[in-house]
C-alpha cells in the first residue's frame, strides 16, 4: 500500500484513527509533541487549530517523524507514513471555539481552588514559585468548560469566536493542509454558505471533508441541504457524529444515541 494513501485506506477498512488537538488548542509544543508521538503510533490524521502558528508545529512534527519512520516500524510502532494534517473551522457559535477567562482578582484568598485542580490542559494558574501569572493561560485552554461549574462563586466566563471565513480559509488552505472540518449546527445554513463559499476555491486541494454538527431537531433536513450545497465535492465526505460536543462521551447515551 502507498504510504501517500494509507489514511484513506483506513477510512474505507473502518479503522480511521484521528488524533484531536482541539479546535482551540494553541500550546505549541504540546500540539509538536502530540503530533510527534501519535504519528510514530500510527495516526491516519492529526486535526488542529486553525492558527498558522499552530499548523506550523504540526507540519515540523510531521517533518521530524519521517526521519523516524523506520525505526519506529523496527520497534513495533504502528508508523504508516505521513497522516493527513486537518484543520477545524466554525460557522458560528461552537463550545470547541472558545477559551474560558475570569478576573483573579476577584477570586477570594481562602478559595480552594476546584478550578485548578479540574482543568485537564493546566490552564489555570495561580501566583505561586515560577508562575508570575494568575488566571486562564490562553494558548492551554481549549474550552472544554469543566472549570464552569465547579467555581464557588461563578467568576468563570467563556470568550467564544467565530472564524472570518474570506479572511482565515485561503491563509490556512495555502498552507499546506490536507483536510477541512466545519462545525456547524441546525439552522445555520446562511453561515455555512458564507463559509463554503470562501472553502470552494481550495476544495481541490483536499484530500477530506468533515462536518459535524450535534443532533436536533431538524437535523436530517439540514444535513441534506449542506449535501447539496457541497457537491459536487472532489474528495471523500464524513459525517461527524457529535453526540454531545466537548462531552469526551462514548457512551450509549452520547453518539449511539446521535447515530
Amino acid at each position: 500500500m502507498n504510504e501517500l494513501y494509507y489514511p484513506l485506506h483506513s477510512l474505507r477498512e473502518g479503522h480511521w484513527f484521528k488524533l484531536i488537538c482541539g479546535a482551540s488548542f494553541q500550546h505549541l509544543p504540546a500540539v509538536r509533541s502530540l503530533t510527534l508521538a501519535y504519528t510514530l503510533a500510527g495516526a491516519d490524521c492529526i486535526d488542529v487549530a486553525a492558527d498558522p502558528a499552530v499548523i506550523s508545529a504540526a507540519k515540523d512534527a510531521l517533518q521530524v517523524s519521517s526521519t523516524m519512520g523506520k525505526e519506529a516500524k523496527q520497534r513495533g510502532f504502528g508508523f504508516c507514513g505521513r497522516p493527513w494534517l486537518m484543520v477545524s473551522l466554525n460557522d458560528g457559535e461552537d463550545p470547541h471555539f472558545r477559551k474560558a477567562e475570569f478576573d483573579s482578582d476577584l477570586c477570594p484568598g481562602d478559595c480552594p481552588r476546584p478550578c485548578e485542580k479540574i482543568c485537564p490542559a493546566q490552564a489555570i494558574t495561580f501566583q505561586n514559585g515560577s508562575e508570575a501569572y494568575s488566571g486562564v493561560l490562553d494558548q492551554r485552554c481549549y474550552g472544554c468548560g469543566r472549570c464552569l461549574p465547579v467555581c464557588p462563586h461563578q467568576l468563570i466566563t467563556t470568550r467564544s469566536y467565530v472564524s472570518a471565513p474570506f479572511a482565515i480559509a485561503p491563509l490556512i488552505l495555502s498552507n499546506g493542509v490536507d483536510a477541512i472540518e466545519i462545525h456547524t449546527k441546525v439552522g445555520n445554513l446562511p453561515d455555512f454558505k458564507r463559509l463554503w463559499n470562501a472553502i470552494a476555491p481550495w476544495c481541490a486541494q483536499l484530500k477530506l471533508l468533515a462536518i459535524s454538527c450535534p443532533n436536533g431537531k431538524d437535523l436530517i433536513d439540514y444535513l441534506k441541504e449542506i449535501y447539496q450545497l457541497i457537491q459536487p465535492l472532489p474528495c471523500p465526505l464524513i459525517w461527524q457524529t457529535d453526540g454531545r460536543p466537548m462531552s469526551g462521551d462514548i457512551g450509549m447515551s452520547c453518539t449511539h444515541a446521535y447515530i
